[in-house]
């Protein structure tokens, strides 16, 4: 008896040394505040060249930059051409035109493109982002899907069903969400893309077309595609989760099938009644160097005082100034957006406003509110 109480009692302490060489050599999280806990940030690479442009360029710009789980970084054509893709782990391609980005990065820029995803890298696309990525010339050729030839159809808040694998991919609940739609390409199934495979995480519930045209319905047509090109992943939407707060869980679902995680974001706190600036989008491609022009809005935003929204010219047209105080042109190109609207041009803010400065390259208007 005394020598299996000795053999225990061996065994017991034995245990223990091994225990605090353990704990001496490996740190411990306990008793650390959680936002000590080192967890990486995803590197996102938010592309603002010619053919960015729209409301969805800014709001996945501010999302990004407040995103505690992001690192985001705007490039440019120049950046990816010079090979700066590869320091990234994601690459989101925002709004606006397709074809413009082909004509500024070419099929050499487009071939770095493709060569990032193959070796692993992730492309997050939304609505010209999809564009780009169909099986058609003068785009990357990512998916077996090419674009329904149709007239433009136009924008509305449109019903869009989230299936039993969006579900499980994303961890969002499946069933029917109402997103932004702008004139989106709709996918129809094309040739194979080799060493690639792909399925459709939602599709279309609703339908939307200019008045007196005859287009395709777009009920069941794809609307979110998922997949694997080379070893890299794709995911792009033909709808803007990005527009409304409302969709802002599913576009950080977004990257959960990319990277193994979703995204956050936070939402800056405002004064109980800040000056109304209505920012507008249609042309940030248009003002000489896109990223600059969007970090002068960002740090607009970012006030408390202020508070931003961005307007296209159709949204002008339709009255999206009577709510406005100001009117903020990037570029100061007002013609292009609905001048009849708008009093007069201002090389600094109306009196006030509660503003000293305005953003570089940019023109505040009287809204006649």
């Amino acid at each position: 008896m005394n020598m299996k109480k000795t053999m225990i009692l061996l065994l017991a302490a034995a245990l223990l040394s091994v225990t605090q060489t353990a704990c001496r050599s490996t740190p411990s999280l306990a008793g650390t505040p959680p936002d000590m806990w080192h967890i990486p940030k995803i590197k996102v690479a938010l592309y603002l060249d010619v053919g960015c442009k729209g409301g969805g360029v800014i709001h996945w710009a501010e999302l990004l930059k407040s995103s505690p789980d992001v690192a985001c970084t705007f490039i440019n054509a120049a950046d990816v051409q010079a090979g700066k893709l590869k320091d990234f782990d994601v690459l989101v391609m925002p709004g606006g035109s397709g074809y413009d980005r082909y004509t500024q990065l070419g099929e050499e820029g487009f071939e770095k493109i493709r060569k990032y995803i193959r070796e692993g890298g992730k492309y997050y696309g939304v609505c010209a982002g999809i564009a780009l990525a169909l099986n058609d010339p003068k785009r990357l050729r990512l998916i077996p899907y090419t674009r329904e030839k149709n007239p433009v159809r136009g924008g509305f808040s449109g019903a869009v069903k989230l299936n039993a694998r969006a579900e499980e991919l994303l961890g969002v609940p499946a069933g029917t969400r109402y997103f932004r739609y702008h004139d989106g390409p709709l996918p129809a199934k094309g040739d194979p893309v080799p060493d690639s495979e792909y399925e459709v995480l939602a599709t279309f519930d609703s339908h939307v077309m200019q008045k007196g045209k005859s287009v395709t319905p777009m009920y069941g047509m794809p609307a979110m595609i998922y997949g694997r090109y080379g070893r890299g992943k794709v995911l792009v939407t033909v709808m803007h989760p990005e527009y409304y707060p409302s969709t802002h869980d599913v576009l950080g679902a977004g990257f959960k099938p990319l990277v193994g995680r979703p995204v956050t974001f936070t939402y800056p706190k405002k004064a109980v009644r800040p000056l109304r600036v209505a920012c507008y989008a249609g042309e940030f491609d248009r003002t000489g160097d896109a990223r600059a022009a969007v970090e002068d809005v960002l740090a607009l935003a970012a006030r408390p005082d202020v508070d931003v929204t961005y307007v296209s010219g159709e949204q002008i047209a339709e009255g999206a100034l009577d709510h406005a105080d100001v009117l903020l042109v990037p570029g100061g190109r007002a013609t292009r957006c609905g001048r009849r609207r708008v009093r007069s041009s201002r090389s600094s803010p109306p009196t006030g406003t509660g503003l000293s400065t305005r953003p570089p390259n940019s023109d505040f208007w009287h809204t006649g509110t």
